[in-house]
């Protein structure tokens, strides 16, 4: 697949419809299109609702998608090097485009016809030069010049070992609309509190009590509950890693819903978040991508979290990744066609180690098939 890493490339809707099907007519290629088109919110949503578990977050606006603008000499930003496969950023930030709450990384493989997803916990320990020493505080603190989504690109793919073809970002309000028009979103809350979970809206600030059981989420409620990380009752003890687990229930029925939607329905429901994206893939490269996906089965999408530890450092607490395990996750699920890496490859830190810590079993349930992940 072309990555099309040009941002001043143009790409015409009809041009570009799934990425594989460069040799037809065009009169193919419209008629494809209008499925595509109708599909692209599978893409969208799938996306929205693992980025959406972020405390608090741009509030009814779209925001700027020039935002990658950088005046000065910087490093190149890292492109994936085999066109079999494309890495997507997506990420959310608080209204003063700070802290990064949510960052995951989707790996698209158009060779195998898979989808993986990589959940970056916001309080990942990445090094003393961030004021709070955390990922989240990346993008926040670029260089004189420097624009912030793609400092945060820079470091991720030096720490991580992650090329990043494009990123993507979302607004709360985005979500809460896909969830209302989809009429609500059905889960499984477990949790030893007889009286379900306390979850907060974030357009009123309101809190209730929802579960436990089977529960139907309308959309401020989805977003309360994705956004939950704390409340040892309720059983939240892990925090940020509480929340990275809690968001796979509603990716998963989310996912499930859209692929049973009729065509009219989809439509509908695409017109509904897509003001609230900014990312700087055009519409043609979105329905490229969202064509594809709509193709791959459950069973071939996947998603698996950063392994490591927490750590207390400067009284705060950080994620403390184990190196050896994220490797191995990595080569495994996210690096398809390129030279395996090692650890000489990458800038991880394991704090845990620098603290003179020994490794513990990983805190994070490490994840997997969509069609299998459970909390």
């Amino acid at each position: 697949m072309n990555n099309n890493h040009n941002n001043e490339e143009t790409v015409d809707l009809y041009s570009y419809s799934n990425p594989k099907n460069k040799g037809k007519s065009k009169r193919q290629i419209i008629r494809r299109t209008v499925n595509i088109a109708a599909s692209i919110v599978l893409t969208i949503s799938i996306l929205l609702t693992v980025v959406m578990g972020a405390g608090i977050w741009v509030m009814g606006q779209r925001i700027n998608d020039d935002s990658d603008q950088e005046e000065g000499e910087f490093e190149k930003l890292t492109y994936s090097s085999d066109s079999k496969v494309s890495y997507i950023l997506v990420t959310g930030v608080d209204p003063q485009e700070t802290l990064t709450d949510i960052i995951i990384v989707a790996c698209i493989d158009h060779e195998k016809n898979t989808l993986n997803f990589l959940q970056i916990p916001r309080d990942t320990y990445i090094g003393d030069d961030v004021p709070t020493k955390k990922v989240n505080a990346v993008h926040g603190n670029p260089r004189k010049g420097e624009a912030k989504i793609n400092a945060l690109r820079r470091r991720l793919s030096s720490y991580f070992g992650i090329p990043l073809d494009h990123y993507v970002k979302f607004t709360i309000k985005g979500f809460s609309n896909v969830i209302d028009a989809l009429g609500g979103v059905t889960v499984n809350i477990e949790t030893p509190n007889a009286n379900g979970i306390d979850i907060m809206n974030p357009f009123t600030k309101k809190h209730e009590r929802i579960g436990p059981g089977v529960v139907t989420l309308t959309g401020p409620q989805a977003v309360g509950f994705v956004r939950k990380r704390t409340g040892v009752k309720d059983g939240y003890v892990k925090g940020d890693i509480d929340r990275i687990e809690s968001q796979r229930e509603v990716y998963v029925a989310l996912a499930k819903k859209l692929q049973s939607m009729s065509t009219s329905q989809m439509v509908s429901i695409a017109k509904n978040c897509y003001s609230e994206i900014a990312t700087d893939m055009s519409i043609g490269q979105i329905l490229g991508y969202a064509g594809e996906v709509k193709e791959i089965p459950m069973e071939s999408m996947g998603i698996y979290a950063v392994p490591g530890q927490f750590e207390t450092y400067n009284g705060l607490s950080m994620w403390s990744p184990h190196k050896d395990e994220y490797i191995e996750i990595f080569n495994t699920y996210f690096n398809p066609y390129g030279v395996p890496i090692t650890t000489d490859d990458i800038q991880m830190i394991e704090l845990h180690k620098r603290l003179g810590h020994s490794t513990k079993d990983s805190e994070v349930n490490q994840g997997g098939a969509l069609s299998n992940v459970k909390k």
